[in-house]
């Protein structure tokens, strides 16, 4: 219980008491349910705002929403990361520029498309009033941070992120990684293997990448990617109804 609160408590602005705040890395496996958790909290807000005479200012509520509960903890590491990998510099000096609290260019670029590309796939989710993909894609985008301190190793110089939430190796925290797919397989399971590959492909590119270009992952990259993840299956979500 202890790690699920620890969990609540980094990957959102909920209030936990400071007494459940655990060190020992497990939490991480909590952070699948914690993405379903925002995802539900993101739901129930889409359906307060679904009473409002503008359909615009719902979907802004709900883009805004997914900001504010995570405390623009991924959105910022989005924009370092865009401003490390886009500056086509060397490995040392990639970490350097994530590392600067300063936004530059293509991290103002970054958070823009990536509000934009949220409104679209939210537009696109009401629309065609695929609602549960609210719900899922916050959570496939914690499943890609478990995977990813899972299977990559994080570079040795980088000090955003707390060592204790790398688990390199330690597969038993991938337990609850499946349920979000293991509801789309309910619903549909076409949809959840073209879900699963879409995600598959996404992930391990990026991870590729991030690899290829500075070694490894860091609290920033992993930033990067969940916004990535929950942005493109936002998308998806308007694309393919269940």
């Amino acid at each position: 219980m202890l790690n699920f609160l620890s969990a609540i408590s980094f990957l959102t602005i909920l209030p936990v008491p400071a007494r459940a705040i655990s060190a020992d890395g497990k939490q991480v496996l909590y952070f699948p349910l914690v993405g379903l958790i925002i995802g539900s909290l993101l739901y129930g807000i889409d359906y307060l705002l679904s009473f409002t005479q503008y359909t615009e200012l719902r979907i802004v509520g709900d883009v805004l929403f997914l900001a504010i509960i995570s405390g623009a903890l991924h959105l910022d590491g989005l924009a370092d990361a865009a401003d490390g990998f886009f500056s086509h510099r060397p490995k040392e000096q990639i970490l350097e520029i994530m590392k600067d609290s300063r936004i530059g260019v293509m991290g103002v670029l970054a958070l823009l498309f990536c509000v934009l590309l949220k409104v679209a796939g939210v537009t696109g989710i009401i629309q065609s009033e695929s609602l549960i993909w609210l719900i899922l894609a916050p959570a496939l985008g914690r499943v890609a941070q478990v995977i990813s301190l899972i299977f990559v190793e994080h570079v040795p110089s980088e000090r955003t992120l707390a060592g204790q939430f790398y688990q390199q190796g330690k597969y038993f925290l991938l337990l609850f990684c499946p349920l979000p797919f293991a509801i789309i397989f309910y619903l549909n399971w076409q949809l959840a293997l073209i879900s699963l590959a879409l995600f598959t492909i996404l992930l391990v590119g990026l991870l590729f990448f991030f690899k290829n270009k500075i070694g490894g992952i860091t609290g920033d990259t992993i930033g990067a990617t969940t916004e990535i993840i929950e942005t493109a299956f936002l998308l998806v979500g308007g694309s393919l109804a269940l």
